[in-house]
């Protein structure tokens, strides 16, 4: 992939791809016109952009390939902050597009996953136990409590975590790497820990209020793990990042939301 995307970085093969993420399928000339240029050099490029396997050309018609569509998502990200529009920013993917491509990514993400396991075995010994239902947290201090019992927690919410991951995994025609999903839904995976700490403050400080900003928390982690999942689905699907943003806020912010907000 790393390849695939020097090569379309070069020369006007960058504008002809975004060009194409935009439009459409669209013929010679009028890929020509938009772009402003002559006939041989359009012809170089789409031919350079064939071996890469980004473009297909059938007759005078020329159109992005499934890889393509991914390497244009991902191209239309690595652009000046300003040109970036807010959807783009709300889901965090410059940031996603760096981490993902980082030579560090897969031992990270294998930390990450490891952290929020750990984390979770500690939430099932509070009292309540802290679980995983889901994609929503329940129990201690959480405004949804589920009556289990510790091993019982634990075990939901390992099977939680594992249903996430195989859920991600099938919904992306089997595209998304499972250490790709963890980067994916890292705010709810961080939340236990900044829960738990934030409890703690609490009990020391005699401070209620705190327990109540971690439970706004939770609704910020939900929309975070909405939008950063989104951009990490449409950066390794290819899919629109509007689609796949309006999907994954149903699923990650407005789903539990609902459940929390009317639990009975």
């Amino acid at each position: 992939m790393e390849r695939v995307i020097r090569g379309v970085l070069t020369g006007r093969r960058r504008d002809i791809i975004l060009l194409l993420h935009r439009e459409g399928p669209l013929t010679l000339s009028k890929l020509r016109n938009a772009l402003k240029i002559s006939s041989s050099t359009l012809l170089y490029e789409l031919s350079a952009l064939e071996s890469l396997g980004v473009v297909k050309r059938e007759d005078v018609v020329v159109y992005l390939t499934e890889l393509g569509e991914r390497v244009a998502s991902i191209v239309s990200t690595i652009e000046p902050l300003k040109s970036l529009n807010f959807l783009s920013l709300l889901g965090l993917r410059p940031l996603v597009v760096w981490f993902l491509f980082s030579p560090y990514a897969p031992v990270a993400a294998a930390a990450f996953l490891l952290s929020w396991i750990a984390a979770l075995s500690f939430g099932a010994l509070q009292d309540p136990p802290l679980a995983l239902l889901g994609i929503a947290y329940v129990g201690y201090y959480l405004p949804l409590s589920v009556k289990l019992e510790m091993q019982h927690a634990l075990a939901v919410s390992i099977l939680s975590v594992a249903l996430i991951h195989v859920a991600g995994y099938l919904a992306s025609k089997r595209r998304l790497r499972p250490l790709n999903i963890v980067v994916g839904v890292l705010p709810l995976a961080i939340y236990p820990t900044v829960h738990m700490t934030l409890v703690q403050v609490a009990h020391a400080t005699g401070i209620a209020y705190v327990i109540s900003f971690s439970q706004i928390l939770l609704f910020v982690s939900l929309l975070l793990t909405a939008t950063v999942f989104a951009a990490v689905y449409s950066l390794e699907s290819g899919a629109p990042y509007e689609s796949s943003l309006a999907y994954s806020l149903l699923l990650f912010f407005v789903a539990p939301a609902l459940v929390y907000l009317f639990p009975r």
